[in-house]
């Protein structure tokens, strides 16, 4: 009982900063903004360390064959969905309080939501914890709303770096979606 309040209080927090952020974000009203909220956002939240919290998981879906496919792939598509759904209350928010939603940030949220989505998890889960409160403090669990927010900083910095980011996250999708049985 005691987790399912705890994610319901950490979803809750979540859904508000979507709906809060662009009222104290109007002020530097620009494309970096809207990027740096779409990597705010991106900040692990329960789901995002699942093998990690659950030791047996983590060994039943290593030790059965073909995981990476039929484990990391619908993982990953879940996690797209919940980043996304923050990334678009985020923009509807932006919309009623500041206006002016363009393409480009709406390429930058499916960017945002789909980058962050990557299984960090899957290659690097946190171990050596000793009581579940270790997992939510662990430095690890910030490294992708870190590489996030350095995105966008240089995608503001560089304005074709977005499009270039969007390429290079289709050709990791297709690898990802490609990987041949054997490798699995």
């Amino acid at each position: 009982m005691r987790h399912i309040y705890i994610r319901g209080i950490i979803g809750l927090i979540w859904l508000v900063a979507a709906i809060v952020m662009p009222y104290f974000l109007r002020e530097m009203a620009g494309m970096f903004v809207v990027l740096a909220g779409f990597a705010v956002l991106s900040l692990n939240t329960p789901i995002c360390i699942l093998l990690s919290c659950d030791r047996d998981l983590e060994q039943a879906v290593r030790f059965l064959p073909g995981q990476k496919r039929r484990f990391c792939i619908p993982y990953c598509l879940f996690i797209f969905s919940c980043n996304m759904a923050a990334d678009v209350i985020f923009l509807c928010s932006w919309q009623i309080q500041n206006g002016g939603i363009t393409v480009l940030m709406i390429a930058g949220a499916v960017f945002f939501a789909l980058q962050s989505a990557v299984l960090l998890e899957w290659f690097h889960p946190i171990r050596g914890w000793k009581i579940e409160s270790d997992l939510w403090h662990h430095p690890w669990e910030y490294v992708v709303p870190v590489v996030m927010l350095l995105l966008a900083g240089a995608a503001c910095a560089w304005s074709v770096l977005l499009y270039v980011l969007l390429v290079l996250l289709a050709v990791e999708i297709a690898i990802l979606l490609f990987i041949p049985k054997g490798h699995s």
